[in-house]
């Protein structure tokens, strides 16, 4: 095959370029004040570190020898940290081995509990909703019990929703009485939306149980009272109690008195095997400001993850397109590696695995920034985000332009919030997305503009070319492999090949799509994109609610299998961390 994940190829990074620079050495062990080869610090000591130099500006390179870094709290590059003295900083990792930045703890201690579950005491007042064993998310516990990992089915179905006591509708015998209901979330798919919520109270009417959801999600869930959001036979699940572990890869996490417990598939060795729970809410920040924006920070071959995000614990979610809550502030969400106030920063063949919200956020004011040939995976809602995409039409200098992302691989998305993406970039101006492969998602791939309304604002001049993208919309529906939404004059959506996916099962009645241009979609050129193995999926759809209107959109041959573009398609080349047996001297 042309391509392939580079975990360990015999290419040298960079290594005669950093004899010309100076080199800071960070290792898992490291304890020295020089950062020196023979006395590396630690990552603790890094930003107090880089807050230190002074004298003339010159370039300067964090070397991080490879090895697992648990992070007691994230690394925040201010101009502080590069401040005038450093004209280009850059954070590396090894070429002999992996550098994991790691926002989570591993698991140790395990015990048998009993039926096969083992049990491990975690330090008192910890919390999370992801567990990850061999950096692959374990199922928290459920019922009914997940056994298909597509759609992540089966579910149970809503007999319907009370508007007016705003109470849940199930059948009788979907309910045990399980008594630790304060911790059960219930889950509920509908359309584009998934609604997640602890329960208030539980009330028995005859066949039925009704529900009453907690505050504030119970006023959220009940304004859904368009598109029949709230009709019977929505697919629901409940979540999160030691009641529901018995099934392998199933766990649950008792906060009152911190212990995990997980049923492994192999008891005999989950002693030896990664477990990882997340603490860290993000790894790296890298934050300027709107007068000051930070510029040429690179971040090349290190491996970034397993973050928190506890917003949807504490408040439920109800929760739109590219998991967007209704009823809380955008800045609320969280990313593995986040960016403001920026220009040129680069993100080059970076690992990011296991995150509790988003994998990288750009969230305002990024300019010339590029995230190229790096590996996403199992990601809790999107991979990558850019712009601050709950707030509608922003000052013009939030506005993100002239960004790169190219050459990456985005899979398993929406793996806890089912209706996460690939890519969701809002606010934007000349951004490029190209030659990028996303696959294994259970809602649409990625999603171009928000609702602005009917406005022309600085949106435009957005080129999506030469992605590949298939097996997305696995259970909701209402999206596409390419969605957008917004004017945005001069956007263009070329030579993309989408194929091999389809509706689900599980999906609602609303519209699976190749390409969906959606509400207020205008000035948009689709041109020379080839689409296979769609089954019942429309290949474009253009779609008006209300008095949401298309407008100007151009349509120009899309009906070919044109073999030199489903050869193109896709990232080109290596992506991901690049190992090799050479290390800096």
């Amino acid at each position: 095959m042309k391509k392939k994940v580079a975990s360990i190829i015999g290419v040298s990074l960079y290594i005669s370029a950093l004899a010309a620079q100076d080199t800071l050495f960070v290792s898992p062990r490291g304890a020295g004040t020089l950062f020196s080869r023979e006395e590396p610090g630690s990552v603790e000591g890094l930003c107090p570190k880089l807050a230190s130099i002074s004298g003339p500006a010159r370039s300067v390179v964090v070397y991080f020898e490879k090895g697992l870094y648990e992070l007691k709290e994230p690394l925040l590059i201010t101009a502080k940290e590069k401040n005038p003295s450093i004209d280009t900083l850059t954070f590396q990792g090894s070429s002999s081995g992996v550098a994991v930045l790691s926002g989570g703890r591993r698991v140790f201690g395990w015990k048998p509990a009993d039926k096969g579950i083992m049990k491990a005491e975690l330090p008192v007042g910890v919390d999370f909703r992801q567990l990850y064993v061999n950096d692959r998310m374990e199922i928290r516990a459920r019922i009914p019990n997940r056994t298909n990992e597509d759609d992540y089915s089966p579910y149970n179905r809503v007999v319907g929703f009370d508007e007016q006591r705003q109470t849940v509708l199930i059948a009788r015998e979907e309910w045990d009485g399980w008594n630790d209901q304060d911790g059960i979330e219930m889950v509920i798919n509908h359309h584009w939306y998934q609604s997640r919520f602890r329960i208030d109270s539980v009330f028995m009417k005859g066949d039925q149980v009704e529900i009453l959801p907690v505050i504030p999600t119970r006023k959220h869930l009940f304004q859904l009272t368009y598109a029949q959001m709230l009709a019977s036979g929505k697919p629901y699940y409940f979540e999160n109690s030691l009641a529901f572990v018995d099934q392998p890869r199933e766990w649950f996490f008792q906060k009152d008195n911190a212990t995990l417990y997980y049923c492994p598939e192999n008891t005999a060795n989950v002693r030896e095997i990664p477990v990882t729970y997340p603490l860290l809410d993000k790894v790296l920040k890298i934050a300027g400001e709107e007068e000051a924006p930070i510029e040429n920070v690179y971040v090349k071959n290190l491996k970034f993850g397993f973050t928190n995000w506890l917003v949807p614990s504490r408040e439920g979610i109800i929760g739109t397109q590219g998991v967007q809550g209704r009823g809380y502030p955008g800045d609320w969400e969280n990313g593995i590696l986040e960016v403001e106030f920026a220009r040129n920063i680069r993100i080059h063949h970076c690992h990011f695995v296991g995150a509790g919200d988003n994998g990288v956020v750009f969230t305002k004011g990024v300019k010339e920034s590029e995230i190229a040939f790096s590996h996403f995976d199992q990601i809790s809602a999107n991979a990558i985000v850019i712009d601050t995409y709950r707030k509608g039409l922003q000052p013009k200098s939030f506005l993100c332009e002239k960004n790169r992302i190219t050459d990456n691989l985005i899979e398993n998305v929406g793996m806890h919030y089912t209706n996460g993406m690939g890519l969701i970039v809002s606010y934007v101006a000349k951004t490029i997305i190209r030659n990028n492969e996303i696959r294994n998602g259970r809602y649409t791939g990625m999603q171009i503009g928000n609702h602005f309304g009917d406005n022309i604002s600085v949106m435009r001049d957005n080129v999506i070319k030469k992605n590949n993208i298939h097996r997305v919309m696995l259970l909701h529906d209402d999206g596409g492999a390419i969605y957008t939404l917004s004017l945005q004059p001069g956007t263009q959506i070329r030579e993309n090949w989408m194929h091999d996916f389809g509706r689900s099962d599980w999906a609602d009645n609303f519209p699976v799509n190749g390409v969906f241009l959606d509400n207020n979609s205008g000035y948009i050129r689709v041109q020379d994109n080839v689409f296979t193995d769609l089954d019942t999926v429309d290949r474009i759809k253009e779609q008006c609610a209300g008095n949401a209107t298309t407008r100007d959109n151009i349509l120009v041959n899309n009906n070919s299998q044109d073999p030199e573009i489903k050869a193109t398609a896709g990232y080109r080349g290596e992506v991901g961390i690049i190992v090799n047996d050479v290390d800096v001297k």
